[in-house]
């Protein structure tokens, strides 16, 4: 499982990735994304923001970031929330986002790769990953009506996909 150079790499890629659907960007985030991942998007910030609340927003959003809407079973959030506790980690009750959100999960997969953690990663890529983010940013791209989130979905979309094919 080495998609990328090395270690410090994913990790920040999965950071990264977790930030975009964490909350919309403002003007300078928007401006830096662009540049960094030469996007061809043109569109200003208030649109990107609402397309952000259209798409993300929790109640009401077209696709919310939870993988129990997207994978097959149902119970993914509880069982995203078994892979935490059983890394070590807990979260605060005022804690906001659900165990099953995309930028938990997300940052969860930073946490093991900089915990070393190539036994959990693997199944935690395998079992919850790679089992709905592509279906579900195939959906962020059919639904957005930005081009700035038709191409954070695809960047996404790869990068999951290409984790999952490195692993070993």
């Amino acid at each position: 499982m080495a998609l990328l150079e090395d270690d410090n790499e994913r990790a920040e890629s999965y950071r990264i990735l977790a930030g975009f659907f964490a909350e919309p960007p403002d003007a300078d985030r928007l401006r830096t994304i662009k540049e960094d991942f030469a996007l061809e998007a043109k569109e200003p910030e208030e649109e990107v923001r609402g397309d952000f609340d259209a798409l993300f927003a929790f109640p009401g959003g077209k696709v919310p970031p939870r993988e129990t809407l997207y994978a097959e079973g149902g119970d993914d959030a509880e069982s995203a929330e078994a892979f935490y506790y059983r890394s070590g980690l807990t979260f605060d009750e005022e804690y906001e986002l659900m165990p099953d959100h995309i930028t938990l999960e997300f940052l969860f997969m930073s946490y093991l790769i900089d915990s070393n953690n190539h036994e959990l990663q693997e199944k935690f890529l395998e079992e919850h990953l790679a089992n709905w983010v592509p279906y579900y940013c195939e959906e962020v791209i059919r639904q957005a009506r930005t081009v700035f989130y038709r191409e954070i979905a695809g960047i996404t979309r790869d990068f999951i996909g290409s984790e999952y094919d490195g692993l070993s």
